[in-house]
């Protein structure tokens, strides 16, 4: 399996498709790519809402225990007034769904038979978080129970329509990480080896749960933001698939919001730079993997798969805009001290921002100003302000938002880009910077200003 393969096809169903309007079509898919002599692999989310529940639920009971542990009460009485009803919802969630996908009774009893057999593992872990309190390791285990659920559901669905499949769990295959919980990442060569033993002799269709993995301790971990896009183009890379499909509610990658730009079309086609750039395409860590072997991935409607966005290679034939994004809740920090040529000055700015833990999207540094844009991502950035100010360092700041074209650019269009943003909003707080090869432009501008430029630079650039 070192060379790629031409019938390996695999497919991410996330939460949006695990709901009733969709999950008849993602069984259609599934067959047509088996009657086309396709060999199908699929990866799954938790059925849409189920994590967060679990993550609520999970708080809940951290809380109520420690609240306990305060007044030396047990909290074994939170088994039955508050864990058995949990599981039933669930249960019952998992039961609705294949009502919904017109499952026949008897393989239903088949099928909850098995989520049984995992929601009482579920049980047994929210009891070792009962009795020895909440640790990090124990909310990744808590919280890889939705994608596991959600997997024996669909591999039930299947085999209920005489599509042979099975589902595997990702710590048996193995899936194995670091330690980083919560954001895990994995080791693509272990794993690897454990994921072609897996397939080597498998027939029929196998279902596995995204978001999820192991380390070498043996403890459940979770892959972080996009974790199902994460493990399915991991799969895609280690068994040198055809393609990975990312199956969506949506006709593929749009070339900006539709609520702002309701004339906006589906992007056909972006390099594996330009879907790193936009951040919108396929998230961040899933990316790594289908540029290893360069596997094709496709953002594919799951009601009309003709209408789909492929990621791949960079291409001369496909230059130009192809798509503007935008990033609210940010903040515009302009500093104007006579000291900021001083040796060290902007190291000490930054440092500060960096103690607080917040993200700096953009630095741009001018003859009399610092201008650096962050993110209010962590509610500390008034107290890294505060900090600042004690300083005395003139600092302004002002809520901003960012505008971003991304394409195959050049240095022309970094010249339209500018004067266009000058022409709808001559106030405009940051324009693009010019650099070889661009693939990406940024504008900062005022928050009531965004959804104008973003209509804009649209109507120029790419329709």
């Amino acid at each position: 399996m070192n060379k790629k393969s031409n019938n390996i096809i695999v497919n991410k169903f996330g939460g949006g498709i695990m709901v009733p309007e969709f999950i008849l079509a993602a069984k259609d898919r599934i067959s047509e790519q088996l009657n086309n002599g396709k060999n199908p692999v699929i990866v799954v989310s938790a059925l849409k809402g189920v994590t967060d529940e679990l993550l609520l639920f999970y708080n809940l009971l951290k809380d109520k225990i420690k609240r306990n542990q305060k007044i030396g009460r047990s909290s074994e009485k939170y088994v039955e007034k508050l864990i058995n009803p949990f599981l039933l919802g669930l249960r019952q969630k998992h039961a609705d769904m294949m009502n919904h996908a017109q499952i026949g009774q008897e393989e239903q009893k088949k099928i909850l038979l098995e989520l049984d057999k995992t929601l009482d593992n579920l049980k047994s872990d929210l009891m070792v978080v009962i009795r020895f309190g909440s640790l990090t390791i124990f909310q990744d285990k808590i919280l890889a129970y939705g994608e596991k659920l959600a997997s024996i559901f669909f591999s039930g669905f299947l085999s209920s329509n005489n599509i042979s499949a099975d589902y595997i769990f990702a710590e048996e295959i193995p899936i194995v990480t670091d330690s980083k919980y919560s954001n895990a990442n994995i080791d693509y060569e272990v794993s690897e080896q454990g994921l072609k033993k897996i397939f080597h002799d498998q027939k029929g269709v196998i279902v596995i749960p995204g978001f999820t993995g192991k380390n070498i301790e043996g403890n459940i971990t979770t892959l972080g933001r996009g974790g199902t896009d994460t493990t399915a183009c991991f799969v895609a890379a280690a068994l040198r698939a055809e393609k990975v499909i990312l199956w969506k509610d949506v006709p593929g990658v749009l070339s900006a919001d539709p609520k702002i730009v309701p004339e906006a079309k589906t992007v056909e086609y972006v390099s594996y730079a330009e879907a790193e750039e936009s951040g919108k395409v396929i998230h961040d860590k899933a990316i790594q993997y289908v540029k290893m072997h360069e596997t094709e991935a496709e953002v594919a409607s799951i009601v009309d798969p003709e209408k789909k966005t492929i990621v791949g290679p960079e291409s001369s034939g496909n230059k130009g805009a192809k798509m503007i994004s935008f990033k609210k809740g940010l903040y515009l920090i302009l500093i104007t001290d006579e000291g900021m040529s001083e040796y060290g000055f902007l190291n000490g700015i930054t440092k500060i921002f960096n103690d607080y833990e917040i993200n700096m999207v953009l630095i741009r540094n001018t003859r009399d100003s610092l201008q650096i844009v962050v993110e209010e991502n962590n509610g500390e950035l008034e107290k890294a302000l505060l900090e600042l100010r004690e300083k005395d360092y003139g600092i302004i700041d002002s809520p901003v938002n960012m505008v971003t074209l991304i394409g195959s650019l050049d240095w022309k269009m970094v010249n339209t880009f500018n004067d266009a943003l000058i022409s709808m909003c001559p106030d405009a707080q940051i324009g693009a910077f010019p650099y070889k090869d661009c693939i990406r432009l940024e504008a900062i501008v005022k928050t009531e200003e965004m959804e104008k430029v973003i209509r804009g630079f649209h109507k120029i650039f790419i329709k």
